[in-house]
């Protein structure tokens, strides 16, 4: 089993690479007495409005990225010592209670070795992908009920390690990863992006631009969102570097299409339909030079995008058209460092941020513009 164990070694280390895993820190940055912090150029300043510690979630780690569905129910995977890659999603509605918990190890039938990105369902479930197997690995979509109930998994026909993954509202699913032969230590793999059906065949393979790559030094530290990993970030096995994932993250619109932001600077935006076929590619430029894209959401016909700048050490997050990528505003997060974009609400104007607090406690923090 000494091949299982090093490839359990480098899922995780992926993980933390990748900025899936945030952990506690005492070194954030703390707004001043009105709730904001100082901004320059053409930034609004965003206040926070409410803050609530969700004392039912402890445990000193969550993975990002956190989302949330239409009813601004919140959805966090929380980090498990005793089984890293097979930790639970827990579902937090706006008072701050757990009303369900997505735990991958409901679906004991099929061996999973780890489960990775998820994607809320419309009828108040989840939808997570997950993987059995590391030399031939077998990939499954796992359904689960509102009440967090497992209920069916879908096993897709592909034979990669997924790492973003996104159900459309049709029932389609777009998953993207890395294709690449385990047994061979110098093989580090190929890009691998494609749309299957909701009975599991692939229904078309997508192939994007070649990657523009982030500014030198512009990454962000591991506690405070989902980075991706670069092309100059090794693993403990080789000098050779990890490839770049093709897609970050990926997120539903309301027209029924996959909006998948890839990580570069500046932010693209893939508006992908059930069928595979991309209908548009919006460009969003960084509020600020180097900094480079940790977490989007879509909500109606607007973007947004968290911007992480290393040298300065803050996070913009910039508001966009859906429809045709044009900037409509920049806004300064008044939170401080080391917290998760979540989710967006354009009707209400409510940026929600997630971090861990004193004592571990999960914070939510909902911020206006000033």
């Amino acid at each position: 089993m000494r091949w299982f164990s090093t490839a359990l070694s480098v899922l995780l280390a992926w993980a933390v690479l990748s900025g899936r895993l945030s952990v506690a820190q005492n070194n954030s940055a703390s707004p001043d007495a009105t709730g904001r912090i100082a901004i320059s150029g053409s930034s609004i300043a965003l206040q926070a409005s409410s803050t609530m510690n969700v004392t039912s979630e402890m445990g000193g780690a969550f993975m990002s990225p956190a989302k949330c569905d239409a009813d601004g129910n919140l959805y966090s995977r929380k980090y498990a010592m005793d089984r890293p890659l097979l930790g639970p999603v827990v579902k937090i509605d706006r008072e701050g209670k757990r009303v369900a918990q997505f735990d991958p190890a409901g679906f004991s039938q099929l061996g999973l070795d780890r489960a990775d990105a998820f994607s809320p369902a419309s009828d108040g479930g989840m939808y997570q992908i997950a993987q059995s197997g590391v030399l031939q690995p077998r990939i499954y979509v796992l359904h689960f009920s509102s009440d967090g109930t497992p209920s069916s998994p879908t096993r897709l026909d592909a034979d990669f390690e997924v790492y973003t993954f996104a159900a459309f509202a049709s029932g389609n699913f777009l998953v993207s990863g890395v294709r690449r032969d385990v047994r061979n230590r110098n093989d580090r793999g190929r890009n691998f992006t494609a749309v299957f059906s909701a009975d599991g065949r692939e229904l078309a393979q997508l192939s994007f631009q070649k990657r523009q790559q982030p500014a030198e030094g512009s990454t962000k530290s591991e506690a405070a969102g989902p980075k991706k990993p670069s092309q100059k970030e090794t693993t403990n096995d080789g000098d050779k570097p990890v490839p770049m994932l093709d897609l970050a993250d990926a997120e539903v619109g309301s027209d029924g299409n996959l909006y998948v932001m890839r990580g570069s600077s500046p932010a693209l935006v893939y508006v992908i339909a059930p069928s595979g076929k991309i209908m548009q590619t919006l460009k969003v430029a960084a509020p600020l030079a180097g900094a480079v894209p940790n977490g989007f959401h879509v909500s109606g016909n607007r973007l947004a995008i968290s911007f992480w700048n290393e040298e300065s050490q803050s996070q913009t997050v910039a508001v966009a058209d859906a429809q045709t990528g044009g900037k409509i505003a920049d806004y300064a997060d008044s939170t401080g460092m080391g917290t998760s974009f979540a989710c967006y609400s354009a009707n209400e104007g409510v940026f929600t941020f997630v971090k861990l607090a004193e004592g571990n406690k999960l914070e939510v923090i909902r911020a206006e513009a000033q």
